[in-house]
């Protein structure tokens, strides 16, 4: 299955795909820019993941499917932004939106949330909130 947006995908490491990087087709998305790419990155059992007690908080309950993932675009322009369920120092729990206008810019971060149960699911979903959020930026 293909997204409408993506031109095309290459993956890291050879026949593990661990990590794919897109070349997308900005205008998909409403943007007018050059060019625009796409990482998304997969960790099926995350070792070490979240201690034991973590796993029934906020840790782990935005999103059924339990993995670390990434799902980042990027612009010429500068802008980046993206979903991420991963540990970081700067938010609460795993699974956040993060954004930064420029490349000079700090990145802002909020808790997001997804009902996908699948991967598919998940990586459609992503998709169409990765448009929404596009279409409300300049």
């Amino acid at each position: 299955m293909r997204h409408p947006a993506v031109r095309s995908v290459e993956g890291e490491p050879p026949d593990e795909y661990r990590e794919l990087r897109a070349t997308l087709n900005p205008s998909w998305f409403g943007r007018v820019t050059e060019t625009a790419s796409l990482r998304v990155t997969w960790v099926p059992d995350p070792t070490p993941g979240p201690e034991a007690s973590d796993r029934a908080n906020d840790i782990w309950m935005r999103t059924p499917v339990r993995a670390y993932y990434t799902l980042h675009y990027s612009e010429s322009n500068g802008l980046d932004c993206g979903f991420h369920c991963e540990p970081n120092p700067h938010v609460d729990g795993l699974l956040h939106y993060q954004k930064r206008e420029d490349a000079n810019d700090a990145y802002t971060y909020e808790p997001v949330s997804f009902g996908a149960r699948s991967v598919t699911g998940l990586l459609w979903e992503m998709m169409d909130a990765l448009a929404d959020r596009l279409d409300g930026l300049d």
